[in-house]
Order: structure tokens, then sequence, then C-alpha cells
């Protein structure tokens, strides 16, 4: 079994696209769905994309208002991929440089093609880059700050022992041999017990620390 990278879903309009056609694809879908019929309400909204620094089949699409906070897209975050032990994270414009405030919002740090690094856990660090891909003028239903247009759909890894069926154990203690990826069948017979596995999730923090998907 081959490493597959299934097609996305988009959440507005539930179509299924590849990796490589997505973001023209929301673009045009917000376009479409984004209101403005009320200019009293209206604000700006900042499309993203997030991915993983090092595997970008990991990605979020997302749309966030003018005035969230940094704080507030840290905890977005932590929610959907990240959180397993409160560990500390940021935001900066360099992978090692100053930590922006997480006070500031979101249209004081981002202009058009901006793009800033997210670390978090600064032991076993997930690090993400956010890029602002455009900036959108309307009203959104239920006035929400940050939403959801896409995530990657959940890759398939092949079990490190068959080879023939996919992974849903990681072997915490084998990964430092770089193997330990294991199908249902193997993860029963495997040496190393079941209380060093965790979880196959969609998140580039899978198999990392104590991450076992949001709760």
């Amino acid at each position: 079994m081959q490493y597959l990278v299934p097609k996305t879903k988009c959440l507005m309009c539930e179509g299924e696209f590849t990796k490589q056609g997505l973001t023209r694809h929301i673009k045009s879908c917000l376009t479409a769905r984004l209101s403005d019929k009320s200019r009293a309400k209206s604000k700006q909204f900042y499309y993203f994309n997030v991915s993983d620094l090092f595997n970008s089949n990991y990605f979020l699409h997302l749309l966030i208002a003018e005035d969230a906070t940094l704080e507030y897209f840290d905890a977005f975050l932590r929610n959907i991929w990240l959180e397993c032990c409160g560990h500390l994270s940021a935001f900066s414009h360099q992978r090692f440089g100053d930590e922006i405030s997480m006070k500031r919002k979101i249209k004081e740090v981002f202009a058009p093609d901006t793009k800033l690094m997210y670390q978090y856990d600064f032991g076993s660090t997930t690090e993400l880059s956010v890029k602002n891909i455009a900036i959108f003028d309307g009203t959104i239903e239920g006035g929400k700050k940050i939403s959801l247009l896409a995530r990657n759909a959940q890759p398939q890894f092949p079990c490190d022992e068959c080879r023939q069926k996919p992974a849903v154990q990681i072997c915490t203690e084998c990964q430092w041999d770089d193997r330990g990826w294991l199908c249902e069948d193997c993860a029963q017979n495997h040496a190393c017990g079941d209380e060093m596995f965790l979880p196959v999730v969609n998140s580039p923090r899978t198999g990392v620390c104590g991450y076992a998907g949001p709760e």
C-alpha cells in the first residue's frame, strides 16, 4: 500500500477537490457566498491557508474576522489540531524570530500574502505556516470570528509490518527507529503492547507527545 492523499471537501459547497485546485475554488466560493447586503454590519474577513511546515498534506483553510485576536486564532488551532498537555505556543515572522503579542488583532498583523510562523510546544515542536491568501468584505451568518472552510482528508499511511493495510495506531517506542505505524491486525500482536500506542489522527501532531485528537 502506498501513501495516499484523498481529495478534500469544501465545507461551503460540499464539492471535492485536489489540494492544488482547492485554493482557487475556495476564493471563488467565498466571492459567491459572502453576503454584503447589510453594509452596516459588513467587515473584512481574512482567508488563510494553515499547513504543517514539514508535511503540507496537513492543512486547514480558514476565514477569520478582522477583529479576532491572535489569542483567539491560537485557541482555535489548539482545539482542532494540537492541544495535548497545555504547552506554550507563539506566532512569529520567522521560525526563530521574536514572538508577536497574542493580543494583536488579525487586521493589525496581516496583509495579503503575509506569512507567519506558528509553533506549538517548544520541546516536541509542531511548526505551522500561516498565510493570508486574500481579504474579503461582507458578513457571515451567526457572526462567527473563525469559520473552517476546508480541512485535509485523513492521509492513509501504510502499516510498517504488513505493508498492505492502513495504519490506525502508532507505537511511540518503535517511532525512535522510524517505524511503528500499525494496522488494526498487526497492532494486536505487536510486542511493545498497546500501552505504547497513540491513535493515527488527522493532525500534524499525530504520534507526538500524548496527542490523541481533539476531545
